[in-house]
């Protein structure tokens, strides 16, 4: 989907959230629900400023790409670049798979460049690995016995022979340690509040030297990076429930979705729209059959 079709889609959840607002200005979650709306829309245009002046290429400077060949896409949630693969062609674009996480999606032509072979510069025989089985298509433990240019040869945890892997479905091990690291962030992320205060430990003192300013300036930078990235998380998640849970609970509202209907009034009661709705088909279904 364009950018442009992404606003216009954005904008019109926009107004059908501010016209139940307008009927229940006390609902919390419709107003967090019009703030996430609001901000998307603002992340979506700057992305599309940023593709724009980055993805502006003469016509004699596209590439035309083929089903089965590799290149780099942007994925939508992020803005950034992933090695992927042709699986389609689609009117204003392509289909694409991104190598080594497995979903697809549809990019437009200025979405897509040239393939980047991952950097391997710091592997070599008995790096500890992640690897994709062809058995399965699972990500397991292995070890790189030998790296070429376009695969690795690994040898698999509790396997005897080494096996040939596509270079874009092996990664660096991630350690035990930094996996307990993530699980301990994930448990304090849960538990932490909504709207964390800054440390006591990072607050300016009086008091301060000039070398502890810096520092916990340095260190108040980091934490604020930590917490923003945190909050965009969150909102990613919740954004898409949020919006769900929005549409179930007020079927009646999707009708401002057509902004010529001449029964949407967003001052009136929509169950009773709905039940008078229901009251004229059925009369008319009466009139017809008594006919």
């Amino acid at each position: 989907m364009a950018d442009a079709d992404k606003l216009a889609t954005y904008r019109q959840q926009l107004a059908q959230v501010e016209a139940a607002i307008a009927q229940d200005p006390d609902n919390q979650e419709w107003t967090k629900l019009r703030n996430d709306l609001l901000e998307v829309i603002d992340l979506t245009s700057e992305l599309a400023q940023v593709k724009a002046s980055t993805g502006s290429l003469k016509d004699d400077e596209l590439k035309t790409y083929s089903v089965g060949e590799k290149c780099q896409a942007i994925y939508e949630q992020d803005g950034q670049w992933y090695n992927a693969k042709i699986v389609a062609l689609a009117e204003d674009g392509y289909f694409v798979t991104f190598l080594g996480y497995g979903n697809t999606a549809q990019v437009d032509f200025n979405e897509v460049r040239l393939y980047q072979r991952p950097d391997t510069s710091t592997w070599g025989p008995g790096t500890e690995v992640n690897a994709v089985h062809s058995s399965d298509g699972r990500w397991y433990d292995g070890i790189a016995v030998e790296v070429k240019p376009t695969s690795v040869m690994v040898k698999f945890v509790g396997e005897n022979e080494a096996a040939e892997v596509d270079i874009d479905f092996v990664r660096l091990k991630i350690s035990t340690v930094e996996k307990k690291r993530k699980i301990e962030e994930e448990k304090e992320e849960d538990v932490a509040p909504k709207d964390p205060k800054v440390p006591k430990a990072l607050e300016i003192r009086p008091d301060d030297s000039e070398d502890t300013i810096e520092k916990k300036k340095r260190k108040l930078k980091m934490f604020k990076r930590q917490e923003k990235k945190q909050k965009e998380e969150q909102v990613g998640e919740g954004r898409r429930s949020s919006w769900q849970s929005f549409s179930r609970k007020n079927k009646a509202v999707v009708k401002t979705k057509n902004f010529h209907d001449p029964n949407w009034d967003p001052t009136r009661d929509h169950g009773e729209l709905a039940a008078r709705q229901q009251m004229e088909k059925y009369t008319t279904y009466l009139v017809r059959e008594g006919a």
